[in-house]
């Protein structure tokens, strides 16, 4: 990132939401703590809220106040999708993934960080779907031409 430069928007799938809550050592923690820092700029949409909150609560209900503090300090959460919006990304993601996606390209993310990376084929000039270690790796490669 050069100087002046915005930060990367980054729409968080609710895998790597789940992740991070789970793990303090793993990329998809280190990414939701570098939105926390506006090093980045972590999006969501409600689908990814609910989904997240749901899973934690349900497998390791002591992350939720981690999980709270993450929503309120790093995590925006975006309109959802149009009609309009889920058609135009129908034929680039799995079905059940499309909200996610059609969010991720209305809130204008450069990138989709998620751990199911299968259920996603954008073309690269849309939205580049990542997982966080490849995104971290990006990201380290900015920061190292500084």
């Amino acid at each position: 990132m050069s100087e002046g430069a915005l930060p990367p928007r980054v729409f968080f799938d609710s895998s790597v939401v789940i992740a991070g809550a789970f793990s303090a050592t793993g990329a998809s923690y280190i990414l939701l703590q570098l939105a926390s820092l506006t090093l980045l700029e972590g999006r969501i949409s409600a689908e990814v809220r609910t989904e997240s909150q749901r899973n934690v609560a349900a497998k390791l209900p002591a992350a939720l106040p981690y999980l709270r503090i993450l929503f309120d300090s790093a995590l925006v959460e975006g309109a959802a999708p149009t009609d309009d919006q889920l058609r135009a990304v129908a034929a680039y993601a799995d079905p059940k993934d499309q909200p996610i996606l059609a969010s991720a390209v209305a809130q204008n993310c450069r990138y989709l960080v998620t751990l199911n990376e299968r259920d996603f084929w954008p073309p690269s000039k849309m939205i580049i779907v990542v997982r966080p270690g490849a995104l971290l790796q990006v990201l380290r490669t900015q920061l190292a031409g500084l």
